[in-house]
């Protein structure tokens, strides 16, 4: 992975875990509570939004890419963040996660570091009434923390000659976060009142009486209240500011971080070339269901094997009658033997397990990888995934007739797999031919649904909640063209499998159905498969291919 050299922010406690990296956030969920996952879902979605649309985030977004070892000032900067970042986002996860699911304050006692976070911003807001308007001044307060002048020191001084130390404790986000718990409650109370009277006269007192005391969270955030919600938090960070200011802090304006982040990028850019940043979404895109989902969806990774990586080895010279004699010892993922096929790019198999002799050379370039999973047992404690590639469309013919009669016979390609067109042209009819297709969704839906939308139509939906060893999972079954092809998306939690419906939903000209009596055609290839992902990916995310807006 091209991060597991970075310091990370990381939610852990005896229960689900997470962690955030300015690449992406993964997710260790244990599935046994859902009210916790959501809590930790929602804890890394909250690191990602902050680094996303402040100064400090977008110092870490650079640093953490530059090419070479990595930089020390990365985790230098990251140190000087942590309880702002850790305050808001156990903060705000929490009171998100409350609202759909009541009380959940036992839960948090299994994550006890985060407990006395949580109850400092719990105070600084106590004299805020309303669940959302409290949400609202804990995130304008930790940006007010991290829009610091953190971008210009770094232009000005070079990006190799920057250090810390040139910015002073008030100008760092944790100085700041430590000056508004020292000052209390009163200084956030102030200025919740202050975008309270702004937003009463710009839009009537029917916003704020959406968020009254005891209100749900909800309600009160109808997107009918988008822009009143802008402007109550640009009026109670302008609040916020001005308090600071008394101390000589160096501010800026919510939004003056684009400048000076533009900047730092072309400087860096300049030095390292294309450092395969996303664009900042725009105020427009933040108000943007559908941009709000593939943004998140772009960064989450769903750990199915506990944050480890398979061991894994290629078998290239088994032949199909062997691999269909290896495949037949394997346990039945239902009532009957199920043949399940594998495709993944070369890439993606690098990522997704450590191969135990190394990195064969078949993974380092080239067209994506046909192989049958087995199970195997080679002496060690986790034993290895063994993928029995299948090097030609000649050798899936005949392991087709050797199966046959067995069972069904199914496939799963990823999607990243399926964008590489001559492959694809090639194999995709075969594999189609041979039994259910079903495509593996492992890049951003900006990459295929909107053609689904160009040609309008229905989608047809299947969603499944699934418990295995590692705890209750969920499964997404979309299919645009009646059933042909069916796209899988397999997550950890059901934020994902939401995030997706509501991208879906979102695009003019589609319409989403819920069909589950068409499982009874493909049930038990869909259950091989995704019983297959479940003992052998050691992941699902959706950048397979990096990112589109890089």
């Amino acid at each position: 992975m091209a991060d597991d050299h970075l310091a990370r922010l990381c939610f852990e406690g005896t229960g689900s875990t997470g962690d955030y990296t300015p690449h992406a956030f993964s997710l260790r969920l244990t599935g046994r509570e859902r009210p916790a996952d959501h809590i930790v879902y929602l804890h890394e979605v909250h690191h990602a939004g902050l680094n996303d649309m402040t100064a400090w985030g977008s110092a870490l977004h650079v640093l953490a890419r530059l090419p070479g070892d990595a930089d020390p000032r990365f985790e230098q900067l990251l140190d000087a963040c942590r309880t702002t970042h850790e305050s808001l986002a156990t903060y705000a996860s929490v009171q998100l996660a409350t609202a759909r699911h009541g009380d959940l304050g036992h839960l948090l006692a299994a994550y006890p570091d985060y407990v006395p976070l949580y109850e400092a911003t719990r105070n600084l807001v106590s004299g805020v009434p309303g669940a959302n308007r409290r949400q609202q001044v804990v995130t304008a307060l930790a940006r007010l923390c991290m829009q610091t002048p953190v971008l210009d020191e770094m232009t000005s001084a070079g990006l190799g000659e920057f250090k810390l130390a040139a910015l002073r404790e008030v100008d760092r986000p944790d100085g700041r976060w430590r000056w508004f718990l020292r000052q209390g409650p009163s200084q956030i109370t102030d200025a919740a009142q202050s975008a309270d009277r702004a937003t009463t006269e710009a839009y009537g007192p029917g916003v704020l009486e959406a968020d009254g005391p005891g209100g749900d969270l909800y309600t009160a955030t109808d997107r009918s209240h988008d822009e009143a919600w802008d402007l109550w938090e640009a009026t109670a960070y302008a609040a916020l500011r001005t308090a600071l200011d008394a101390t000589r802090a160096r501010t800026m304006e919510i939004n003056g971080h684009r400048r000076g982040t533009a900047e730092l990028i072309a400087l860096a850019e300049a030095a390292h070339g294309d450092l395969g940043l996303r664009a900042e979404m725009t105020d427009g895109q933040r108000r943007d269901d559908a941009a709000i989902a593939s943004s998140v969806l772009q960064q989450v990774r769903h750990e199915l094997a506990g944050g480890t990586r398979h061991r894994a080895t290629l078998l290239t010279d088994a032949g199909p009658d062997r691999v269909v004699a290896l495949a037949a010892e394997q346990p039945p993922p239902g009532d009957e033997p199920v043949l399940v096929l594998h495709a993944r790019t070369p890439r993606r198999l690098a990522a997704l397990f450590r191969w135990s002799d190394g990195l064969p050379e078949q993974l380092r370039t080239g067209e994506p990888v046909v192989a049958v999973r087995l199970i195997g047992d080679d002496g060690e404690p986790d034993g290895v995934v063994a993928h029995a590639v299948l090097p030609g469309l000649d050798d899936l013919a005949q392991l087709h007739r050797h199966w046959a009669g067995r069972g069904p016979l199914t496939s799963c390609v990823s999607a990243a797999a399926a964008a590489d067109g001559d492959w694809a042209q090639r194999w995709l009819p075969a594999l189609a031919a041979v039994g259910p297709l079903f495509l593996l969704v492992d890049v951003e839906p900006d990459r295929f649904v909107p053609g689904w939308a160009r040609t309008g139509g229905e989608v047809a939906m299947i969603g499944l909640d699934l418990n295995d060893t590692g705890g209750r999972r969920t499964a997404l079954l979309l299919t645009p063209d009646g059933g042909r092809v069916w796209w899988l998306t397999l997550a950890t939690n059901d934020i994902t499998v939401q995030l997706l419906r509501e991208y879906v939903v979102a695009q003019p000209g589609l319409r989403l159905r819920s069909v589950p009596e068409l499982f009874e055609g493909i049930g038990s290839a869909a259950t091989a498969v995704i019983t297959s992902l479940l003992a052998t990916e050691s992941f699902t995310s959706f950048d397979a291919l990096g990112s589109p807006h890089a």
